[in-house]
């Protein structure tokens, strides 16, 4: 389990102390001094976001802190996303009310958190077995169910994107194959060849069709139901417009093959008719490929 901990600069030696955890926890502490008027750092983003669960070590020293109230912010926006719980509320000094705190550490005054204020060796040692018991707990509800890859975002938005892109690669080198005229098509090299790569098509959509139902769900967890909604127009369109369309469509190009030495060879003018279908099949296909990748480019750029 990916742990990250927000803490001021000046609670930084007791920040390290509660990081010794148990060994399933890999804990993620920021060893530089930021300063608050900084945006939101793409490493901490990406460390955030690699992180299964955010500990905020609440002092009045973070409660004042600009920096840490971004992290925070950033992290319960997070939360809502994922719709599970997130962000463990650490306190490390006595005496302070959530309930009279500024936003965004409101909310903590209705939700766990866990007491670590006192600083001696033992209360150290008390503290760091409440955390890693806590954290035993969440992982036991739910880790391995929801997220056994982890739960980078943008390592999702990076598998997503070559699927897509392997996707369009494959079907772009079928069209190709289809390009030359059916009298081209039956010689013994461009049989082989378009064998292998309507083959390869066959193969990769076997796995991808699927996938794509599969991430629908996974995105709305992620990313909430707008970028969901996105992501099923994308796939209605893949579907019917192309895996179903005007790919689908070239199958009566490979039937034309297929009955070349039978009958095409022999009737001119049933060549010349398949000819002519080969021909508008794969012009057919030009601009439903050409909108499938300005769709795709338009939704992985959401998600970025």
């Amino acid at each position: 389990m990916r742990v990250f901990i927000s803490h001021a600069w000046q609670d930084k030696p007791l920040a390290l102390a509660l990081a010794q955890l148990p060994d399933f926890v890999d804990v993620w502490v920021d060893v530089r001094e930021l300063l608050g008027g900084q945006s939101l750092d793409p490493t901490i983003v990406r460390a955030i976001e690699d992180s299964h669960v955010f500990i905020v070590l609440v002092s009045r020293t973070s409660l004042a802190k600009a920096w840490v109230a971004k992290e925070v912010e950033w992290a319960l926006a997070r939360e809502a996303q994922k719709d599970r719980v997130f962000v463990l509320p650490v306190l490390i000094e006595p005496g302070i009310d959530f309930s009279t705190c500024a936003p965004p550490f409101t909310p903590f005054a209705e939700r766990l958190f866990i007491d670590a204020s006192d600083t001696s060796e033992s209360g150290l040692a008390k503290s760091r077995a409440a955390i890693g018991l806590t954290l035993f707990h969440w992982a036991s509800d739910w880790l391995e169910a929801m997220e056994p890859r982890g739960d980078s975002n943008h390592h999702f938005a990076e598998a997503l994107e070559a699927d897509l892109a392997e996707y369009q690669t494959r079907l772009f080198a079928v069209k190709a194959a289809l390009a030359w005229p059916l009298p081209t098509l039956v010689q013994d090299d461009a049989v082989a060849h378009l064998v292998k790569v309507k083959d390869e098509y066959n193969a990769f959509t076997e796995r991808f069709m699927p996938r794509l139902t599969d991430a629908d769900g996974e995105i709305r967890q992620r990313f909430g139901v707008s970028a969901q909604r996105g992501f099923a127009r994308l796939v209605t369109f893949i579907r019917n417009e192309v895996f179903h369309g005007a790919a689908f469509a070239l199958n009566d190009v490979i039937e034309s093959i297929n009955a070349y030495d039978t009958v095409l060879r022999q009737d001119p003018a049933a060549l010349a008719a398949a000819e002519a279908r080969r021909s508008q099949r794969v012009a057919a296909l030009e601009p439903v490929m050409a909108e499938l990748v300005e769709r795709t480019a338009d939704y992985l750029d959401t998600l970025r």
